[in-house]
């Protein structure tokens, strides 16, 4: 009797440790997750900050950030007037671009010129920037061959500026 009594006390005291490796383990995950996401939740905050002194935006609707050649990061709101506005601001410089959302096309069109050019498997992001001094939109996609592209869309026409496949 002795033994088997020594025997679940074993077993318990294994099963402990294990649910206090396996708590510790979820933490540090956690931990590392919300550590990683904090540059992005810093420049959300800071480019907000920016539009709201700087162009009186009202409220964020989206946030987005796209990377072409230079990082640029996009606030979606609208202005004191309500009228809906991107404000695109370079990462590096701090430089501020102003664009109208009625002036140009909306994301969604964007995604399907960039679909026409070719089949978008699996979208990754469509954002607002700036490509070669102009407003644009970038689409960034997986295709049906699991290849990743790139197309630049411009913001006001509509075409396709630059395409980039199986990057």
């Amino acid at each position: 009797m002795n033994v088997s009594f020594l025997k679940k006390i074993n077993y318990f005291r294994i099963f402990k440790w294990l649910i206090g490796i396996i708590i510790v383990l979820i933490l540090i995950i956690m931990g590392l997750f919300l550590w990683a996401r904090q540059p992005l939740s810093s420049a959300k905050h800071q480019a907000t900050t920016l539009a709201e002194k700087k162009v009186g935006i009202k409220s964020v609707d989206h946030f987005y950030m796209s990377d072409l050649n230079r990082t640029y990061y996009t606030i979606e709101g609208p202005n004191k007037d309500n009228q809906k506005q991107y404000v695109i601001i370079e990462k590096k410089t701090g430089s501020i671009n102003v664009v109208n959302v009625k002036d140009g096309i909306s994301a969604n069109e964007a995604k399907s010129v960039a679909n026409q050019k070719q089949r978008i498997a699996k979208l990754i992001s469509v954002a607002p920037t700036i490509f070669n001094e102009k407003p644009a939109w970038a689409v960034s996609y997986f295709n049906s061959k699991n290849e990743l592209n790139y197309a630049v869309i411009d913001f006001k026409s509509g075409k396709v500026l630059r395409f980039i496949a199986n990057v």
